[in-house]
């Protein structure tokens, strides 16, 4: 007998996110789900169901709000903000 379900995934934010219809719509769009244009905050929106006025807070070694990661995304290689993420040939990116 499989083990019982716990309870329904959820996202903060979003009360009906579907893990289970997300990696199913995955599998079929593979990279058509990928961010376009360097923009990750509309493709999590888009992919979470989140409000466009999303403000939650995302903890790693700093703490952000979607803006702000978009903002450091359209600022580039300005600063060497991205400076960790080198390309194939060992360079930081542009």
């Amino acid at each position: 007998m499989p083990p019982a379900k716990g309870p329904r995934a959820q996202t903060t934010g979003s009360s009906d996110f579907d893990p289970d219809a997300f990696f199913e719509k995955w599998a079929k769009n593979g990279n058509a789900l990928l961010p376009q244009n360097n923009d990750l905050r509309s493709s999590i929106i888009s992919a979470f169901n989140l409000a466009q006025s999303d403000n939650y807070v995302y903890h790693a070694i700093a703490s952000v709000t979607l803006a702000q990661v978009q903002e450091a995304i359209d600022h580039g290689a300005e600063n060497g903000m991205h400076a960790w993420y080198p390309n194939e040939a060992g360079e930081p990116p542009e």
